[in-house]
């Protein structure tokens, strides 16, 4: 396979479910509004009152962060200062609860898919001269999207054409050449959406929507007994000078999904001047992130099985989101 500058740095598993590495306190309550309506934090303690802050001390010297969340989906974090940090609170405006983690400069941010609009995220940190900082703020565009019982999600923080695909039990590769189920209409609503399937998939051929998600999704219907493969690529790297975080999620019934290969949540980062692989569902070069094994009673037919031909990148052309 053609090889790509690539560094992968894989996260810690969280096997029965997206809350499991996420301890309480006992002053938390049990419904507590920022786990079960907006997201949750690996490896990270969940406080109850308002978030830690200084009016007289500055933030941080910057935040990277994607602006745009899917429910169900996920955001790879990073934060730069030049003193270093004891400890860091992230909480969301409006909500009298925050998270604590011990340190961390970067970390992996779960969004619940209860998660129903945009909201504002707050992060202040403890300084190890023992100041705090002042409060950083940033609106966060809620994105609609299918979850379904499985749903898989790549989030990628700049500007890149990064594709996700899924390679099911049949052998058939959802990706953005054959993006799955049917598209339908709603009568009620006046919308057309996807079943199942591709339903976002952002930059195309850079093509720059700034979305910066992609996310496939099926309905319990629609599910395979047998193993499922997800992979990744970078199709256009549309500005090569800067690298590029990336987190890929699998969940089922809003947990995180048990894998077989790789880990899940994956971290992986596309470095700084990583090639453009301008591929179809052959996946040649493209960097394979998990496995892992479903139930289900869905037999596909053999029509539907075969994949589309390959799309060559100039015919890669930008989707939009249906759903």
């Amino acid at each position: 396979m053609k090889k790509t500058k690539i560094m992968m740095a894989i996260a810690a598993i969280a096997v029965m479910s997206v809350f499991a590495s996420c301890s309480k306190n006992d002053d938390v309550p049990e419904q507590s509004v920022l786990d079960r309506q907006y997201f949750t934090i690996q490896n990270a303690t969940l406080k109850q009152g308002a978030i830690p802050q200084s009016a007289s001390s500055s933030a941080f010297n910057s935040v990277t962060i994607n602006n745009n969340v899917l429910p169900g989906g996920s955001s790879f974090v990073s934060l730069h200062s030049e003193v270093s940090i004891t400890e860091v609170y992230v909480g969301v405006e409006g909500v009298n609860e925050y998270y604590l983690l011990s340190g961390s400069l970067q970390f992996i941010i779960l969004f619940n898919q209860n998660l129903s609009h945009s909201f504002t995220i707050q992060i202040s940190a403890l300084l190890s001269t023992g100041v705090l900082t002042s409060l950083y703020s940033a609106p966060l565009q809620f994105v609609n999207a299918g979850t379904g019982a499985l749903q898989v999600s790549l989030s990628f923080d700049n500007d890149k054409d990064v594709d996700l695909y899924v390679v099911e039990p049949s052998g058939r590769v959802i990706y953005y050449g054959d993006e799955g189920g049917d598209i339908e209409y709603n009568e009620t609503t006046g919308e057309f959406y996807r079943i199942w399937g591709l339903d976002i998939d952002s930059n195309a051929g850079c093509s720059i929507d700034g979305i910066n998600n992609e996310n496939i999704f099926y309905p319990a219907e629609f599910i395979q007994s047998g193993k499922y493969e997800v992979w990744i690529n970078m199709f256009s790297n549309c500005d090569p000078s800067i690298p590029t975080h990336s987190v890929v999620t699998a969940t089922q019934q809003g947990s995180l999904v048990p894998v077989t290969y790789g880990s899940n949540p994956f971290n992986i980062v596309f470095l700084e001047g990583s090639p453009s692989n301008g591929i179809g569902s052959s996946l040649t070069g493209a960097t394979k992130v998990m496995e892992f094994t479903m139930n289900g009673s869905y037999s596909p037919s053999p029509a539907a099985v075969k994949s589309k031909p390959d799309e060559s990148k100039s015919k890669k052309s930008k989707s939009k989101s249906i759903n």
